[in-house]
Formats: structure tokens, sequence, C-alpha cells
């Protein structure tokens, strides 16, 4: 891939993930070059973009534009029947598309290498950052569930994964890829060997207590990251299991939560 119009920027380059962003070379990058650099996101020179292949297994690369004035009125407009909040799924043109109120909205073409990111180009308050950094984690849980990478709202904390609900982790997220023993989150990256320890602070408890692993994988399946039309992949089920046998997890005392 030759295009020398963009900055492009790999997630996880380290791990050899095959998930890009580009941005046309303007006042984007400097505006969210921070917010890309804390979420695992590496700029390539201009060499390293050459050797991408279009081909390349698992590949995905997200076009981050500012929104058109048409874009604007999809992102603005408002939908008291929208289920998720902010967030909302729907067909563009007959494509499959996910938009986050003033935020942006995601074209996600399927079969497609490349999908589009349109967004406000006057972000600015603090939940719209937050926002941003949602739609980016809803696009790495899509881009890397067919490798099955699963993804949770939360954090990494001396070495435990501490399970949250959206709004209470601000749009931070914990990866875990059971294939290569890879956890990763703003805090950093882990390698694992050893039984993970998980703590759900998504509801209040008065004390801890520890849960069955029918109820471990129950909750794992349905509180990933992971916002599309047809659920979770196969991939993301058995890791999930494996993931499951390889963990203990608890509910940690509501008083103590982590401070993000």
């Amino acid at each position: 891939m030759e295009e020398s119009q963009w900055n492009t920027y790999q997630f996880r380059k380290n791990a050899g993930y095959p998930v890009y962003l580009r941005l046309k070379q303007d006042d984007l990058n400097s505006k969210y070059a921070h917010l890309f650099q804390e979420m695992g996101f590496t700029s390539l020179s201009e060499a390293e973009v050459k050797k991408i292949k279009l081909n390349e297994p698992y590949l995905k690369i997200l076009s981050v534009r500012k929104a058109s004035p048409s874009y604007m009125q999809l992102i603005n407009s408002s939908d008291i029947l929208d289920e998720f909040g902010q967030e909302s799924l729907g067909l563009y043109s007959n494509v499959p598309s996910y938009t986050f109120r003033r935020v942006g909205i995601m074209l996600l073409p399927k079969g497609k290498v490349i999908w589009e990111l349109s967004i406000n180009p006057e972000i600015s308050q603090t939940d719209q950052m937050v926002g941003f950094r949602i739609m980016l984690v809803r696009f790495l849980s899509l881009a890397l569930a067919d490798q099955g990478v699963i993804s949770y709202w939360g954090t990494m904390k001396d070495g435990t994964i501490i399970m949250m609900k959206q709004a209470q982790s601000f749009g931070e997220a914990v990866f875990i890829d059971m294939k290569k023993k890879f956890i990763f989150s703003n805090g950093g990256e882990m390698q694992f060997s050893t039984p993970l320890k998980i703590i759900r602070k998504d509801k209040q408890a008065q004390s801890t207590f520890h849960l069955t692993r029918e109820d471990l994988i129950g909750f794992l399946s349905v509180s990933t990251c992971m916002l599309n039309f047809t659920g979770i992949t196969q991939s993301m089920k058995k890791n999930i299991f494996e993931l499951s046998f390889s963990s203990s997890a608890a509910y940690g005392v509501f008083e103590n939560e982590v401070n993000l």
C-alpha cells in the first residue's frame, strides 16, 4: 500500500496485528496523536506503509476523515427509540454503519478491507473525546474479532483485569488474545502464562464473592466491546471458553472501585 498523502498508524505493532488507522496529512493528526498513542497505535514511516499488502489475512484499515455536511446531519440527529443511547447501528446506502451521536459515523462494508470513519471536526468536549475513544474501541473489537481477540470495558491493575460498565471505564478497554497470550489496555501490554485474575466492577457489591465458571462464561459472552448485528464470532466463543478455564473471577467491593 502506497499512499503518501496519508499518515498511517498500526495497532500494537510489536504484536503484529494487521490493523491500521490512516488520516489525511492535516490537523487531525496533531489533534488526536496523543489519543492514538494512548490506545496503542504507532505511527508508520512511508517505507513501512509501502510494505502493507492488501491481501494480508485479517487486514483492516480505518480511514478517518472530517465529516461532510451530509454526514454531520446524521451525526447530530437524534432518535428517541435508539436502544444503545448515544450509539446506534444502522444502514447507510445499504452499508452497515455505526454512529456515536455528536462524534462520528463509521461505515462497515462487509468483506472490505477499508472502513471509513467520518468524525465531527468540532470535537472539543470531554464526553465527545470519550465518545471518539469508544468508537475506536468498537472498530478494534470488530477488526480483531476473526482472530478471536476479546475485549471488555475496563483496565489492568497490578496484573488483574478490572472489568466495568462502559460509563465507568471512560472508554478504556482491555483486549485479551488467548492465542498469543497477550493482554493490552491503555496502561500497557502484558504477556501472560499463569492463570488470570478477573475482578467485576460493573455491579455494586458489599463483599467480594467468586463467580462460578458457568456464570463467568455467560458474563464474558454478553459483555464484550463488540457491537454489531451478528454477535460474537466462533473464534471469540472458543477463546471465551478457554479464558473461563484459565481464570478466577470475583465481584469486587464497590467502595474500592478502581480510579481511572
